[in-house]
C-alpha cells in the first residue's frame, strides 16, 4: 500500500485518525510514524498500529516486510 493511500485511509475513517494519535499510543514521535509510512524507518510496533488504525493487516499495508508468524 502506498504512503499516500495509507494517509487517505487514516483520514477517511469516521473518526479521523491522526498520525500524532498513533505516535502517542506507541510512545514515539509523529516523525517516526511518518517515516514508517514513508518506509524510511522500520518499526514493527508502529507498522502494526498503523495497520490496525485503518482496519487492515500489516501484511497488506506493508507487503515488502517479512512478518513473524503469529502476534507478538
Amino acid at each position: 500500500m502506498s504512503p499516500e493511500r495509507i494517509r487517505r485511509e487514516l483520514f477517511k475513517r469516521r473518526k479521523k485518525i491522526k498520525q500524532a494519535d498513533i505516535a502517542r499510543a506507541c510512545g514515539v514521535t509523529r516523525t517516526t510514524v511518518t517515516n514508517v509510512i514513508d518506509r524510511t524507518a522500520v518499526s514493527e510496533r508502529v507498522a502494526r498500529a498503523i495497520a490496525a488504525a485503518i482496519g487492515r493487516v500489516p501484511e497488506e499495508v506493508f507487503p515488502e516486510r517479512v512478518w513473524p508468524a503469529g502476534d507478538p
